[in-house]
C-alpha cells in the first residue's frame, strides 16, 4: 500500500530563479503558511524551492491546493503546471530526506537548509497543520541530515550559500584584507555572509539593514559597522564589494546606483543571494562590475562541487537506509504521540 503522502512544488532548476521569486512575492509577507483549512501539509520555502507535503489527500486535488494557495490568476497557474514537481508515497518521503541532507541543494551538503526543514515543520507544528505521517516523516528526514553531515564528507563543515557568496566574492577581489564589503540584510543569510566574511579577514565589513537595531547587532558581533538603510547608495562607491541578503520583494539596489559606483568609486563585485532578486542589473553592464545571483553562484562553483562528488553515494546510501526504516515503521503501524512543546511538534513513543 502506497503511504498517502505527496510532494507538490516548484524548485530551481526545473523552475526559473524568475518563477520562483514570483512565488516567493506571493508567500513572504502572509502571516500563515496553512495552505488550507482542514488539510494536513507542511509548506518548505527556501531559495530554491517552494514545496508543500501533504497527507492524505489525493495527488490531484494537492496539485490544485498549491496552486490556490499561490493565489494565481487561471492563465498563470496552467503556465505553472509543467514546472511542478509531484511526488506520491515513498518517492515524496525520499525527495523530503535528499532535501534535507543538502543533496537537492544548489552547495551539496549546504548546512543552512536543514534549519530550514526544521523551521517548516516547526510552523506545521505551531499552526497545527501536520498530521501523524507528517511529523514520522519530517523526523525521518532530520535523522537523514544528521547522519549525512555526520558520517559522510558532505558534512565537512561551513556549506551555506551565503558562504559559496562569499567565496566567489573573495576570488573575483583578491585579497580581502585589503576590500571594503558592504553587508545588506542581518536575518540568517546575512548572518552566515558576514561571519564568512570576518572568518576571511575582511579589512572593513559594513553592515545594513531596515531594522537598525539588527544591523547593530550583526556589526558588534563580526565587529563591524553598522549603517542606516537609507544610506546603502552612498556608500557604494566606498565599497569593493556588496553582498546582498536581504527578503525583499523588489530590488534594493538600483541599476543606476551601481553603474554609478563601478565607473566613478571602487565596486567591482555584487553577489545577490536573494530570491526573488535584490538587484537591479545595470544594462548596459560596466566592463569592471560583475553582479552575481543564485545561478551564477553555481555555475562557479561546479569545478569544486566535481570534487564532492565522492561523498554524494555515500549519503545517498544513507537516505536509502532512512527510507526503509520510514517504510518499515508504517508497516508496523507503531503508535507515536504528538506533543506540542513551546509550539514545536516532538516525537515521544
Amino acid at each position: 500500500m502506497t503511504p498517502p503522502l505527496v510532494q507538490v512544488g516548484l524548485a530551481r532548476g526545473r523552475a526559473s530563479v524568475d518563477v520562483l521569486g514570483e512565488a516567493h512575492r506571493r508567500l513572504d509577507h502572509r502571516s500563515s503558511r496553512r495552505v488550507a483549512e482542514g488539510v494536513r501539509s507542511v509548506a518548505l520555502l527556501t531559495c530554491h524551492r517552494v514545496e508543500v507535503y501533504f497527507e492524505d489527500l489525493p495527488a490531484p486535488r494537492c496539485v490544485e491546493s498549491f496552486l490556490e494557495w499561490l493565489v494565481l490568476p487561471p492563465k498563470q497557474s496552467r503556465a505553472l503546471l509543467p514546472l511542478l514537481s509531484v511526488r506520491v508515497g515513498a518517492e515524496a518521503a525520499r525527495h523530503l530526506f535528499r532535501v534535507a541532507a543538502g543533496l537537492e541543494s544548489a552547495v551539496l551538503g549546504e548546512d543552512q537548509v536543514q534549519g530550514q526543514v526544521r523551521e517548516a515543520y516547526r510552523v506545521a507544528c505551531a499552526e497545527r497543520t501536520a498530521g501523524p505521517l507528517l511529523h514520522r516523516t519530517f523526523h525521518a528526514a532530520f535523522r537523514a541530515g544528521r547522519r549525512v553531515r555526520g558520517e559522510t564528507a558532505l558534512g565537512g563543515g561551513g556549506r551555506s550559500l551565503a558562504g559559496c557568496g562569499v567565496n566567489v566574492l573573495a576570488r573575483l577581489l583578491g585579497d580581502l584584507g585589503e576590500r571594503a564589503v558592504l553587508v545588506l540584510g542581518a536575518g540568517e543569510m546575512g548572518t552566515l555572509a558576514a561571519r564568512r566574511l570576518r572568518q576571511r579577514g575582511v579589512g572593513r565589513l559594513l553592515v545594513a539593514n531596515r531594522t537598525r537595531e539588527r544591523a547593530a547587532a550583526l556589526a558588534r558581533e563580526v565587529g563591524g559597522e553598522a549603517l542606516p538603510w537609507d544610506w546603502r547608495s552612498r556608500v557604494l562607491p566606498e565599497v569593493d564589494g556588496v553582498v546582498c541578503a536581504t527578503g525583499a520583494a523588489e530590488p534594493v539596489l538600483e541599476a543606476a546606483w551601481l553603474a554609478t559606483a563601478a565607473v566613478g568609486g571602487r565596486l567591482r563585485c555584487v553577489v545577490d543571494l536573494a530570491v526573488p532578486a535584490n538587484v537591479e542589473v545595470p544594462v548596459p553592464l560596466p566592463p569592471t562590475l560583475a553582479v552575481l545571483d543564485v545561478d551564477a553562484i553555481g555555475q562557479q562553483l561546479a569545478e569544486e562541487e566535481a570534487r564532492r562528488q565522492a561523498a554524494v553515494a555515500a549519503a545517498e546510501g544513507i537516505v536509502e537506509d532512512v527510507v526503509k526504516e520510514w517504510l518499515a515503521g508504517l508497516e508496523r503501524g507503531e503508535a507515536w504521540r504528538v506533543r506540542q512543546v513551546r509550539g514545536r511538534g516532538t516525537l515521544a513513543g
